[in-house]
Formats: structure tokens, C-alpha cells, sequence
């Protein structure tokens, strides 16, 4: 069973950004690129690990390769504004939608490769590159003797698959990979 209870806080919120963002842009699925845009917005990672890129430049990346409009966008053509629709409902029910407590992720015990992320303002399915994070996640961890699963650890996850969109964007970057993993592996023995 995968929990968010495994995370530690920072990672924590960093799953359930990465969840709320691929909802906010109408996506089914849960992928690498809103997990490297939900690191990039929470800047900065642990010493010396430096992503090299901002959260501006990954999310012109994914707004460039979205094709269908956002449900802002189609409420904004209604004349709703979402995010004022959101601060009411946050302001009725005295709950804040990103917190921790009200997000699960799980994995369905019939389908072992399906893994949902569910809260009060998504429930989203992971794709393999998204559920793949997370198992590189918590395996790193786990190698690095950690009881919890830090956000430099789900870089690691980020990193692992060289095809992943989130590598795709980070060389449209400009980024120094090498540099990048070899800051990621300094982290990981100093930690």
C-alpha cells in the first residue's frame, strides 16, 4: 500500500502540487512533468542540488504541448473565475485544499498497478512515469537508510527514466544533467 505518510512534509505537498496541477490543466493522469513543475515552484531544494531551470520556463514547456484548454480557460469564457470560485469554497468550508491530511494515495489492491492520488480537489490516476517517481522515490530512500521519502528523492524518480517528459523538458532547458545528477548522488551519501 502507498501512503503519503511515507513523505516527508515538503515531499508530501510536493505530490499533492503535482496532483492539483495536472487537474488544474485537465489532465486524467498524474505525469513527470507536473511532478517537476511542483519542485520547481518549491524551490529550493537541499544543498547542492539546484534544478537549473524555473517553474516559468516548465510551465510554458507543458502549456506549449497542451493541447486541449484548461477548465479556467472554458470558465473563463463563461465568465467565471476559477480561482475566485476556489477561494470561496475554501472560505465556506474553512478548508484549505492542499492540506495533507485530506489527500490518499493509494494503490488499488485489484489493479496493483493503478496508484490514485485522491483529495478534495482531485482524484487523478498516476501514469507509469508518475507511479514510476514514486517506487524510484521510495527505493532511494530506502537505499539512503531514510525512513521518509524527501523531495530530492523524488527528483531521483524524475531523473531515473532518460525518455520521461520531465528529462525532455530539463534538456529543452538547457539544464546540465550530469551536473544535476551528480549534485542529486552528493545529496544522497551526505544525507
Amino acid at each position: 500500500m502507498t501512503t503519503l505518510t511515507r513523505f516527508a512534509p515538503p515531499a508530501r505537498r510536493t505530490v499533492i502540487r503535482a496532483g492539483a496541477l495536472a487537474s488544474d490543466y485537465g489532465r486524467g493522469r498524474l505525469s513527470t512533468e507536473f511532478f517537476l513543475l511542483a519542485l520547481a515552484e518549491d524551490q529550493p531544494l537541499s544543498r547542492p542540488v539546484d534544478l537549473g531551470i524555473t517553474a516559468a520556463m516548465i510551465r510554458a514547456e507543458i502549456e506549449a504541448r497542451t493541447h486541449a484548454r484548461r477548465d479556467r480557460d472554458l470558465l473563463a469564457a463563461l465568465g467565471i473565475d476559477l480561482d475566485e470560485v476556489r477561494r470561496r469554497v475554501i472560505d465556506a468550508t474553512s478548508t484549505r485544499l492542499d492540506d495533507p491530511s485530506l489527500w490518499r494515495l493509494r494503490r488499488s489492491r485489484v489493479r496493483p498497478l493503478r496508484v490514485t492520488l485522491s483529495g478534495p480537489a482531485a482524484e487523478i490516476v498516476l501514469d507509469e512515469s508518475g507511479r514510476k517517481v514514486i517506487e524510484v522515490a521510495q527505493w532511494v530512500s530506502r537505499r539512503g537508510r531514510r525512513t521518509l521519502i524527501d523531495r530530492e528523492d523524488l527528483l531521483w524518480g524524475l531523473l531515473a527514466d532518460a525518455s520521461s517528459e520531465s528529462v525532455h523538458i530539463l534538456r529543452r532547458g538547457n539544464v546540465d544533467l550530469c551536473r544535476l545528477w551528480t549534485d542529486l548522488q552528493r545529496w544522497h551519501r551526505s544525507a
